[in-house]
């Protein structure tokens, strides 16, 4: 029991691979699953989403054909009315007709009301006004207010005035206040009119007869798709005040949301939007009256609660599979990490002998065998690597003993001091100063052993003095210019004495013992590869077969230790920066000798 305890502490709570692949595999599960019902949940809502803009606009088309039929039944009857002889007459000559004729005439316009109130379900009643003050309707002004002042009101005055429609058009809703109070059913509600101006023989407008079109019928027409239980359709003027909706108190109302002026982008389509702090979708289609347009809103919340049955399954199967998974994972667990812990026991073996030697064993799987193998090559490659760092620390000693044996051989002693005695002699004290420091400069740089890498800019100090002390031997025959176009090169890191060699040699073996108008250059450049040195000169220069001997006897890293110099520079870059960096020597005999030196940018 302690044993599995022990186990599962080690699996669960300390950070080990098998508790990285055992979560990563349930959190990748789990991230498919929830994508998965993400994806189901968004693709089944634009479905439902698609199918009431659908059902909405097939439902609006019929309700728009209905309306438009309706309204055209409707203008029929207005023009029967307005054509009349007798409401032509009433409304021109009100005041001076007679009396028998008023009869007469008021008789022939009750049969036409009859008639229009018998086959005109959509219209509720029709108002016949003059501008002289006529005024009837379909049941002969029985149930009107004969004192009501239907002069001075605006939406009257506005059906006698010309309008861009023509003479049918909408004077929109109106309260219906002009009835006796005990019609309830008519009495202060409100209206929509539809108008058509009776005009006189010379074409002026006598008055006009107002068709109140009944609401609650209209709104009949609006049938409902099922996913509506709480949407709305309803019908807007031109100024979008709505004009028809189930709701009656909204009616006369202006329609107010921050993207109404999308209604006006196409003459249909549809859009979400948030109406009274709800996200509302809401679909618009044209009717046959200009201005009008009919609309359909359903809040989204009834549409994604069509997939909230689709939201429970997948919580119940996201559950299940979860408990599938961790199972399952558990058990995969087990199998990867006894061969793991295998593993892991027989790396702590390692150097408890002093020995890195790695037993090998089978761990059931080809990688952690491959893991176990591949342990003895990296034993042997640290092998290397100490060994390699041993001989890059040797070359680096020798090189510094090789100058410092060179710096204080008798000859070059015997030949500076010369050198200073003669300039003393002379009275030059300026040289024999620089002579002095120059000569204290390298004995210091080169004694100075900890460190394996300097500026260049001190590596480039220590080649001048060198150069000065030497330059006097031979009566300053040798022109040395330094070229650097970035000053910031000079800030890089390279190995200590890496030029100063490299000089000696080029004197050496380009000039000998006695130099005439020698020329010597010294090149560092900051490349795309690296930090490139370049030492030229104008020498004897060699052969094409010699410069491949000595290209080949430099890079051989089997070459014997008693020849340094030139091989000792390029073993030491080839050791500490790799194969990729090293020397190479281009040189043409009679011309001269150039020594390319390429190096990492290290600052």
């Amino acid at each position: 029991m302690n044993k599995i305890i022990l186990f599962l502490r080690h699996t669960f709570l300390d950070r080990t691979i098998v508790r990285t692949i055992l979560l990563s595999y349930l959190l990748v599960n789990v991230l498919l699953l929830l994508l998965l019902g993400y994806l189901s949940i968004k693709d089944s809502t634009k479905m439902i989403t698609d199918e009431i803009i659908h059902s909405s606009n097939k439902v609006m088309e019929q309700a728009a054909l209905g309306l438009s039929f309706n309204l055209e039944e409707s203008k029929r009857s207005l023009v029967m009315l307005a054509g009349n002889y007798s409401v032509i007459t009433m409304m021109k000559e009100n005041n001076t007709i007679a009396i028998t004729n008023r009869l007469q005439h008021e008789r022939n316009i009750a049969e036409i009301s009859q008639g229009v109130s018998t086959y005109q379900t959509l219209i509720s009643d029709v108002l016949m006004l003059g501008k002289t003050g006529y005024v009837n309707n379909l049941d002969g002004r029985k149930t009107l207010q004969w004192d009501y002042p239907f002069q001075t009101q605006p939406w009257v005055q506005e059906t006698f005035q010309t309008n861009p429609q023509g003479s049918f058009f909408s004077i929109g809703v109106h309260k219906q206040d002009y009835y006796l109070s005990t019609n309830i059913t008519r009495y202060n509600q409100p209206s929509l009119s539809v108008v058509l101006q009776v005009k006189g023989y010379q074409g002026q407008v006598l008055g006009a007869v107002i068709a109140n079109l009944d609401l609650s019928k209209i709104n009949g027409m609006f049938e409902q798709s099922t996913y509506q239980n709480k949407g709305s359709i309803f019908l807007i003027d031109e100024n979008r005040k709505i004009i028809v909706h189930k709701d009656s108190s909204k009616i006369g109302q202006t329609l107010d949301f921050p993207a109404e002026e999308k209604l006006y982008e196409q003459p249909s389509g549809h859009f979400t939007e948030k109406i009274d702090r709800v996200e509302t979708l809401v679909i618009y289609q044209p009717t046959a009256v200009a201005g009008w347009k009919m609309l359909s809103t359903v809040p989204m919340s009834d549409i994604t609660s069509q997939s909230q049955p689709l939201k429970s399954n997948l919580g119940r199967i996201l559950y299940v599979c979860l408990i599938a998974n961790t199972l399952i994972s558990l058990l995969i667990t087990l199998r990867i990490s006894l061969p793991v812990r295998r593993l892991l026991a027989a790396l702590d073996r390692m150097g408890e002998d002093d020995s890195l030697y790695v037993k090998p064993r089978d761990y059931r799987y080809r990688e952690l065998n491959y893991i176990g193998n591949k342990f003895k090559d990296l034993m042997g490659r640290i092998d290397l690597l100490i060994k390699q760092n041993y001989l890059t620390q040797i070359s680096l000693k020798e090189e510094e003993l090789k100058t410092l044996q060179a710096q204080i051989n008798p000859h070059f002693l015997f030949n500076t001091l010369q050198q200073l005695q003669t300039e003393i002699v002379c009275g030059n004290t300026t040289e024999s100063n620089h002579i002095v420091l120059s000569l204290s400069n390298l004995f210091r740089y080169s004694m100075k052993r900890s460190e394996e890498e300097v500026e260049l800019e001190r590596e480039i100090n220590n080649v001048s003095d060198y150069l000065y002390i030497l330059n006097k031997k031979y009566n300053n025959g040798i022109a040395v210019s330094f070229h650097i176009p970035n000053r910031d090169v000079l800030r890089c890191k390279i190995p200590k004495l890496t030029l100063q060699p490299i000089v000696e040699n080029s004197i050496r073996h380009g000039f000998g013992d006695h130099v005439r108008e020698g020329k010597l250059q010294i090149l560092a450049v900051s490349g795309r590869k690296g930090l490139l040195i370049v030492i030229s000169d104008n020498g004897q220069g060699m052969e094409s077969a010699k410069v491949k001997t000595l290209s080949r006897h430099i890079n051989s890293s089997t070459q014997k230790m008693d020849n340094i110099g030139l091989y000792n520079v390029s073993q030491r870059i080839k050791l500490k920066y790799g194969n990729e960096y090293g020397i190479q020597i281009h040189s043409r005999q009679a011309v001269g000798t150039r020594i390319s030196i390429l190096l990492p940018n290290i600052n």
